[in-house]
């Protein structure tokens, strides 16, 4: 039987992995989006990034979100210098799983550390903690982020002596019509002969849909990319039927195709 599978997530630009990857394994893939991610703080950050403050006494930064790399994109093609460029590319990069890595890959950062090894915020703390880059003694770290985050980071970090300093580079609202969206998508595939996904990424801007499948006879096969998402979708009493192994494309697609 043929698959179908509905991703309740923004399509990332410049590319998709997921989009990808199911595509390159034959099965139709939907997006529902459901946020509205607003670049904000452009103006602060450019000068930041290119201040000597951070080009000479700041060691690396910290990025977490596919989001916020979105909003990196469009600080970086506004440096028109290419040393200073240069100079912010060649910093570390910490981040969180396999996707966001490749994405600043292609945005030419060459030292990212984490990222597969890293599959959230704790994990990733402890391996800067670790990182014998910091021997020097210079813990100034940058972490980039948006205008709601976890406390983990800051947390842990600041606890272990480093001089973290946050810019905030994006802000997040749940789009008004997830209802309308959501629900042509359900009838529109109602009527389809095949199996049915729909794939959980983050417990914002859900809540309509949570109630829906709790109040109807569904036909989806609900899927999770984490077990912080799992756990949002036990409380509403909704148990999923795959919760990906690692939270990236190759996994989850994979998941699915066996269950």
């Amino acid at each position: 039987m043929s698959k179908k599978v509905v991703l309740l997530k923004n399509e990332t630009i410049p590319f998709d992995p997921y989009k990808t990857d199911f595509k390159n394994r034959s099965v139709d893939a939907l997006f529902i989006p459901l946020l509205i991610h607003q670049p904000i703080n452009h103006g602060e950050i450019v000068k930041f990034l290119t201040s000597s403050e951070y080009l000479d006494n700041f060691q690396a930064f910290i990025i977490t979100s596919q989001r916020c790399i979105e909003s990196l994109d469009i600080v970086l093609s506004s440096i028109e210098d290419t040393n200073i460029l240069q100079k912010i590319l060649n910093k570390p990069a910490y981040t969180v799983g396999p996707a966001t890595s490749e994405v600043l890959a292609k945005l030419g950062f060459e030292d990212i550390r984490g990222g597969e090894n890293a599959g959230n915020g704790s994990i990733l703390s402890e391996l800067i903690v670790a990182d014998t880059f910091f021997q020097n003694g210079n813990k100034k770290i940058l972490f980039l982020t948006g205008e709601i985050r976890k406390d983990i980071i800051p947390v842990k970090l600041t606890s272990a002596g480093f001089d973290l300093k946050e810019l905030v580079a994006y802000r997040t609202e749940v789009m008004k019509d997830v209802v309308e969206r959501y629900s042509s998508v359900y009838n529109n595939l109602s009527s389809s002969d095949c199996e049915k996904w729909l794939v959980f990424f983050s417990p914002q801007g859900t809540e309509y849909i949570t109630e829906h499948l709790l109040s109807r006879n569904s036909d989806f096969k609900i899927a999770s990319i984490g077990p912080s998402t799992e756990a949002y979708l036990l409380e509403k009493g909704i148990k999923p039927d795959f919760v990906a192994k690692k939270p990236n494309s190759v996994s989850l697609v994979q998941g699915i195709l066996d269950a």
